[in-house]
């Protein structure tokens, strides 16, 4: 009988940590699939709102800005989130802002945000002090962390694979990207 209450326990509290929250796109061009066998890729660190389980699936919903097949966080469009296949259909549409709706694979998502961005955070640090203190992340919005990059970015000598990964780091952490924390 204890055997059975603590495997209740256990089964309760993950699928009230699935079903209760948001979860991070936690790999790189993770597939959403939704119910017509459409795909959306999806790019690291996206929130995404939990529906409900299904085996090893999960399925999410988000909401995006759509330019053509690719994703946007705002219409800004100063940060891609994902692509949709030709063919998609959303679950939602008001203009070019969309809502998505369908199943990614449980392997690809975290609630933990800080996971999600760790080694980013470590190239950040090892390259943004090598010259000077390194601001909080937060502490700029993206468009200005977009200016500073650009400015910044020959200094540390990076190559465009390190830039693209470095700056999606920053827009996604800025104080109006997909990360919500406080200041």
């Amino acid at each position: 009988m204890k055997k059975l209450i603590i495997t209740l326990t256990i089964l309760l509290g993950f699928l009230t940590q699935v079903s209760a929250k948001d979860l991070y796109i936690f790999a790189n061009d993770t597939s959403l699939t939704n119910k017509d066998g459409k795909v959306a890729t999806l790019f690291l660190g996206l929130p995404v709102k939990v529906l409900k389980e299904k085996a090893k699936n999960v399925e999410v919903t988000f909401t995006a800005f759509l330019d053509g097949n690719k994703l946007y966080a705002s219409s800004l469009k100063t940060l891609e989130i994902g692509k949709v296949s030709k063919g998609f259909k959303f679950a939602k549409t008001e203009g070019k802002t969309v809502t998505l709706k369908g199943l990614v694979e449980l392997e690809n998502l975290t609630e933990v945000v800080s996971e999600v961005w760790e080694e980013q955070e470590e190239f950040f640090f090892e390259m943004c002090t090598q010259c000077h203190a390194a601001p909080a992340v937060n502490h700029h919005a993206k468009l200005e962390w977009a200016a500073i990059f650009g400015t910044m970015k020959g200094f540390a000598k990076l190559d465009e694979e390190e830039s693209a990964y470095l700056l999606r780091y920053l827009l996604s952490n800025a104080s109006d990207g997909l990360v919500k924390t406080s200041h």
